[in-house]
């Protein structure tokens, strides 16, 4: 493959992984494993993205070494992946076994039979947006000219991680509200059958909704659905439904 050709394989691939994954995680997976496959040598991969500055960060990994390793370091807070994020420079660890930065992650890689780990951070706006970052178990296949390659993908698909999380937080948003609509809906048509039944105002029939929601421990939606079903025997009506 010629440069030309890495340089737009890279991104084929992202955009490709973006049509077809069905949640961020999804997104993350495909992408590390496809790093991991155009490095070659046997390395394993993890992307990782932070979804803000509060937020823990999310990552997915081309095999369960990857992953467990990944792991280990949010559990501990601590290893390459984190600091690359959190520092915008690259991290190596050039012979894990005698490393002792991150002892926990020492622990676990050298027990996976890994020898290296390269994680270089993807840009973002003002700060890194997240990290990729290659497992090997031998040091050889992480040597310069991966490395070069390693920070190159990085750099390939900053646009592509941006856009996945800005995609995916929308559709997040949207389910959210989609969820929050319906709950709202349903709750007006038992506030409308309590209104009638007890000739009180919607105030007073709210009133009566919440204090079973908390006598019962029960969402009050689901309060508001069973009144609706012991009234006319059918569920609630979904949203923007026409009564038969």
């Amino acid at each position: 493959m010629t440069t030309d050709q890495a340089m737009t394989t890279g991104p084929k691939t992202a955009c490709a992984l973006l049509t077809s994954s069905g949640t961020l995680h999804d997104f993350l997976t495909g992408l590390a494993g496809s790093i991991a496959h155009e490095l070659g040598g046997g390395v394993a991969c993890s992307v990782t993205v932070r979804r803000g500055p509060r937020v823990p960060v999310t990552s997915g990994s081309s095999d369960a070494v990857a992953a467990a390793l990944e792991e280990t370091q949010y559990i501990t807070q601590e290893g390459p992946t984190l600091q690359a994020v959190q520092t915008g420079e690259p991290v190596r660890v050039e012979y894990l076994p005698v490393d002792v930065r991150w002892p926990e992650l020492t622990l676990r890689g050298t027990a996976d039979g890994v020898a290296t780990v390269f994680a270089v951070p993807v840009a973002g706006d003002l700060a890194p947006l997240g990290a990729v970052t290659v497992y090997a178990r031998r040091a050889e296949a992480l040597d310069a000219a991966a490395r070069a390659r390693t920070a190159e993908l990085a750099g390939q698909h900053a646009v592509a991680l941006h856009i996945a999380l800005r995609m995916f937080e929308y559709a997040a948003h949207a389910e959210h509200l989609r969820v929050a609509l319906t709950s709202r809906y349903v709750i007006d048509q038992a506030l409308g059958v309590l209104m009638s039944r007890h000739s009180c105002n919607a105030r007073t029939a709210f009133e009566v909704l919440r204090r079973r929601s908390q006598r019962d421990n029960v969402k009050l939606r689901k309060i508001a659905a069973d009144i609706i079903v012991s009234t006319t025997g059918e569920p609630p009506l979904p949203p923007g439904a026409i009564p038969p």
